[in-house]
């Protein structure tokens, strides 16, 4: 069962496939940034790992992408993107861009084609 909050990040999402967004996301000290264009929207209820950390709900976001470093751009293994929304707490949803806070990250996500 979807939250209204998780619905509207999801809905955000689904608007803008077939464009390029940019993926800023905290995670303690940690910024990482990622470029995906969204060719489509999946939610899954969890999804187990080996170690365990990746346990929980999330949104993949399917398409081309790549992470952004200091070395330039590396393409996303499975051009798959995750978005772990357990413990989802916040989420401003605009025109352009959305905030996501969960229990483990903060993401901004905005437009950028």
């Amino acid at each position: 069962m979807m939250s209204e909050k998780l619905n509207s990040v999801r809905e955000w999402l689904e608007k803008h496939v077939q464009e390029t967004i940019l993926i800023r996301k905290e995670e303690q000290e940690d910024l990482d940034e990622t470029k995906v264009k969204i060719e489509g929207v999946e939610y899954k209820e969890s999804v187990p790992t080996i170690d365990d950390y990746a346990e929980g709900s999330s949104l993949i976001l399917h398409g081309p992408g790549s992470v952004l470093n200091e070395q330039g751009e590396i393409p996303l293994p499975q051009n798959t993107f995750q978005i772990y929304v357990d413990g989802l707490s916040e989420c401003d949803v605009e025109e352009e861009r959305l905030t996501i806070e969960t229990d483990r990250a903060k993401y901004l996500i905005s437009v950028i084609s």
